[in-house]
């Protein structure tokens, strides 16, 4: 077949399609893609299409196209986002000659591409990448990918709420990006025709906006957040499997008497630990007097409970694992399958789409909604994705999760607030308050390296669809805390195999490293997310340093998320502005192992002051002619309050 060319401008977007396998996309300031369609069900890829034309209209063309799998149409529209960027819309739907177990659907598909910065999102917590380019790497996005050259970001962008898992993936090979797919996988959906939600492009020098737009574009349900930022503390970062009663009563008593944590501190949240076992949610023998008891306890003393679930687990020692098999999610077999694992510990999975699950999972929090508790911190909720099949096979992998949190949100019926943890975005904001955005967070420098990226990749949707959950923030230290048994818990000893000779990733990691600079750079990003505050140490064993870090992180103005403002071009930010109120703080912290010298210009936004105040120790920062310039010891950071 002769390939035919079909030229639309399309608002500058759409330069031309041949009408055998390939198409072009060009966006304004942003490099030409050369693109394919690739459908495949698992390692078998039938031949290319050929497409033809079948309908045209002044701002789209639809392709009709066949290969062994099926029969497909590939449609392009011309769109616009919520600032009037002009972009592109791609959007494919088939029908299978044969129902398959599984298939990936690939819209586009990019050979390379030269680059600067690759910026990816996790499907959950955690998860992102901020890459900057030449590098070696692979790698793998959800929801909203954000792609640098020149001085352009291309934003790849899906619906938060999708029919089917996109996923935007590929390899770095020093400053081109190979191989990209912008892709569905669909997994034992039960039909033969399927519907893909459209993947849109734009490009533009301004990539916060494109991520703003984004959000906006995709919030469910506006929600009114003022109330809902009331900082917490949380037992698990601590104590995690050995809290008991008495410890939970302590910190709440020590908070209770202090002057300001008393002020500020609203919450008292019992983690994972205080449980029989995942699916017998009743208090276990270091809890003698109940939850009830607990949660009467810690209201007396002025706080709202709030208790951890991981609503979907069923280990296989509990009862519906021996007697209601029904109620569980199933693997290739058909059969109830041991889909959850973590740190060694296994479990059964509730299918959400079986009635009598969600009715458990309504009653099991009417039951602690009436005793009192006001938070529920829901977590593992993505691991119930990780069995293969569900009763309903007609409802796709997406609504999975928001299958199980709609249930909960039915039942606390506006009377205790819902964090997601594990919760894929996809499920939607309508159902949740707050979602964890940042991987788990350690007293360690790792911990600090490791999460940053996540907590600023995800700007976008603090206080737009839901509070940011960035994890705790933890004021110990070996500078900051008398507590002897700080190092002492080993929760890395469950990987440990009889074989292993190499365990050094099994230590405390709470060692030398790790002291009051580095914590304030810890609580420096927590404050910077502008969401959940939560507070995870032993507060009794905190020196006066360390309560004097707690008092002053609960005690902060909220405001907007900061923007990072190197997202787009760095490894991990160094320079962070944030809107506060009427006032401004500006974050620049130093990574390296070295003095640094960090700058910030405050005249692009238009702020104007002759001194700034730190965060941390209420010095006095001189600004120059605008800019706030300072030599920092290494991993250290410098919070600047700018009024």
């Amino acid at each position: 077949m002769i390939a035919q060319n079909i030229c639309r401008d399309f608002n500058g977007a759409l330069r031309e399609i041949k009408v055998d396998e390939t198409f072009s996309i060009a966006l304004p300031g942003f490099p030409v893609l050369n693109c394919a369609a690739v459908v495949k069900a698992g390692s078998i890829v039938p031949s290319g299409f050929n497409w033809n034309v079948c309908k045209e209209s002044g701002d789209s063309v639809c392709l009709a196209g066949e290969n062994g799998l099926g029969k497909w149409l590939l449609k392009f529209s011309a769109v616009k986002n919520l600032s009037g960027i002009n972009g592109i819309s791609v959007e494919m739907s088939g029908e299978l000659h044969h129902i398959l177990p599984e298939i990936e659907v690939t819209v586009l598909k990019i050979a390379s591409l030269n680059a600067g910065h690759i910026l990816t999102q996790g499907i959950q917590k955690g998860g992102c990448a901020s890459i900057k380019l030449p590098a070696s790497a692979s790698f793998s996005s959800h929801y909203q990918t954000m792609i640098s050259a020149g001085d352009h970001v291309l934003q790849i962008g899906y619906p938060l709420m999708q029919l089917q898992p996109g996923k935007v993936h590929g390899r770095i090979h020093a400053n081109e990006l190979q191989d990209i797919h912008v892709s569905y996988k669909i997994s034992h959906f039960g039909l033969k025709k399927i519907d893909l939600d459209p993947v849109t492009l734009f490009a533009a020098k301004d990539g916060f906006q494109l991520m703003y737009d984004w959000a906006d574009a995709n919030i469910e349900v506006k929600k009114d957040f003022t109330g809902m930022i009331a900082p917490g503390w949380n037992s698990w970062d601590y104590y995690r499997w050995t809290i008991t009663e008495e410890e939970v009563l302590k910190n709440a008593e020590l908070i209770a008497r202090d002057p300001v944590l008393s002020k500020h501190v609203k919450r008292i949240i019992i983690d994972d630990g205080w449980q029989y076992c995942f699916g017998e949610w009743e208090a276990n023998h270091h809890f003698p007097n109940g939850m009830a008891f607990l949660a009467r306890e810690i209201r007396k003393m002025g706080f709202a409970p709030g208790l951890w679930f991981a609503p979907t687990i069923i280990e296989p020692h509990a009862r519906i694992a021996q007697l209601d098999y029904d109620m569980l999610a199933m693997g290739e077999s058909g059969k109830p399958c041991l889909a959850f694992e973590c740190m060694k510990r296994h479990g059964f999975v509730l299918d959400p789409t079986v009635p009598k699950s969600r009715k458990y999972i309504f009653d099991l929090f009417k039951r602690y909604t009436e005793m009192g508790y006001e938070y529920f911190k829901l977590d593992f909720l993505g691991s119930t994705l990780g069995a293969r099949r569900f009763a309903d096979a007609s409802v796709p992998r997406s609504q999975i999760i928001r299958k199980i949190v709609e249930p909960v949100y039915e039942a606390v019926n506006g009377k205790a607030r819902i964090l997601g943890c594990n919760y894929h975005f996809e499920a939607g904001n309508k159902f949740v308050d707050a979602v964890r955005i940042g991987s788990d967070i350690r007293a360690s420098w790792k911990g600090v390296c490791h999460n940053v990226t996540s907590v600023a990749a995800r700007f976008w949707s603090n206080k737009r669809l839901w509070i940011n959950d960035p994890d705790f923030a933890l004021c110990r230290s070996l500078d900051t805390a008398n507590d002897p048994d700080m190092a002492r818990l080993l929760c890395g000893l469950v990987f440990i195999s009889p074989e292993m000779t190499d365990t050094r990733h099994c230590e405390s990691p709470l060692v030398e490293e790790f002291s009051r600079p580095q914590v304030e750079i810890l609580l420096s990003i927590v404050l910077a997310a502008a969401g959940a505050v939560n507070l995870s140490d032993n507060m009794p064993r905190l020196n006066e340093y360390g309560l004097e870090l707690a008092r002053r992180v609960v005690s902060a103005d909220s405001g907007d998320a900061a923007i990072p403002v190197d997202l787009f071009c760095s490894n991990k930010p160094s320079y962070w502005f944030q809107k506060v109120k009427d006032y401004h703080r500006v974050l620049l912290i130093n990574w390296n192992d070295e003095p640094e010298i960090r700058s910030f210009d405050l005249k692009p936004y238009e702020v104007k002051a002759d001194s700034a105040v730190n965060f941390w120790n209420d010095q006095i920062v001189p600004v120059n002619d605008g800019v706030i310039s300072v030599e920092l010891q290494p991993r250290s950071c410098l919070l600047a309050v700018v009024k």
